[in-house]
């Protein structure tokens, strides 16, 4: 393989093709930095096209860092409503803050420096660096890893371990362009080299490409354990009114509004006949037994929400779920 040819082949296939995100807007240097930070906060565990609304609107409401920094916490995780993560939210503003106290309000040009900020680390860094200051960083997210899975048709585990995939990221060799070149080669990740049914046709690297010439596109992917958790949500019902607290029990969700709710086990939940859903949280499996009671149970951090202000209220999708839930009742 050519490594010199790599870079030429990917930036070519780039400028034809990129799509057009409003985090890549040409801007001044300090903006772009920021729409920089604001942008790999927001895409950290989430999918570009759902990302783009939340920063367009984020960005009107807070346009630099000094209007973040100084925002109400609570402001700004109604902003991110719905983004879910919401200790991404949390750790933006901490990071606004200690960017304007130690670093002038710019983004550091060091790695460790950038990992010493809130919420960022190994691979927000790189992109950071890669994207906003243009240093020689390929950061390593799915897609650019699926895209060496493919190139070098890996399928064993240690072959597919995260040591070996950083070892063979030096077939993409470097550019002078990287910001655009780390940007480029997880834009053929997301849009070419898909996980199912990949567009080889469209893509610059079928040449240097082992799974292309096998026709073998399948991906190998380390088992993911999701835990299974089960919960019984406590729901207290008052004249269209429902007790609500601020969750410091769980470690999910934390210090956001939920139902008063308990963990139980596998068993106990089995037995239950009340109503039941299910809902995905990161690698958490939820099953939860809706238990409605008109026996109200305050507790310290509790108040009341009227059925007609739910979406009016900052509450996490979660709590909404729960509440969708209680119409089938």
């Amino acid at each position: 393989m050519q490594k010199s040819n790599i870079p030429n082949k990917i930036l070519k296939w780039y400028d034809n093709n990129k799509r057009k995100l409003p985090w890549r807007k040409k801007t001044s240097t300090k903006n772009r930095e920021y729409f920089t930070l604001v942008s790999e906060f927001m895409l950290q565990q989430t999918q570009v096209k759902t990302v783009i609304p939340y920063f367009e609107s984020f960005i009107k409401k807070f346009p630099n860092i000094k209007s973040l920094a100084e925002a109400n916490e609570q402001k700004i995780i109604k902003n991110w409503e719905g983004l879910g993560y919401y200790s991404r939210a949390r750790n933006l503003k901490k990071t606004a803050i200690k960017l304007l106290k130690e670093f002038n309000g710019r983004l550091p040009k060091d790695l460790e420096k950038l990992k010493s900020l809130p919420g960022i680390g190994e691979y927000t860094s790189r992109s950071i660096l890669a994207i906003a200051h243009n240093k020689p960083y390929i950061p390593m997210d799915g897609n650019v890893e699926r895209i060496l899975k493919r190139v070098f048709l890996l399928k064993k585990e240690n072959e597919i371990s995260k040591e070996n995939l950083i070892k063979k990221k030096s077939f993409f060799a470097t550019s002078k362009r990287s910001n655009d070149y780390a940007q480029a080669i997880m834009e053929i990740g997301a849009l070419v080299c898909k996980p199912i049914l990949p567009s080889c046709i469209l893509c610059p690297l079928t040449q240097n490409c082992k799974a292309y010439k096998k026709k073998d596109f399948l991906i190998k992917t380390k088992n993911k354990f999701n835990k299974t958790k089960y919960f019984v949500a406590n729901v207290y019902e008052h004249k269209n009114k429902y007790l609500l607290i601020k969750n410091k029990k769980f470690n999910f969700l934390k210090n956001l509004v939920i139902f008063p709710m308990t963990e139980i086990n596998k068993e106990k939940f089995k037995q239950s006949a009340r109503k039941k859903i299910n809902v995905k949280m990161s690698n958490m499996n939820m099953k939860i037994i809706i238990n409605k009671n008109n026996k109200i149970k305050k507790a310290k951090g509790s108040f009341f929400l009227d059925e007609s202000n739910v979406n009016k209220y900052m509450l996490p999708s979660f709590t909404k779920k729960i509440f969708n839930s209680l119409s089938h009742f």
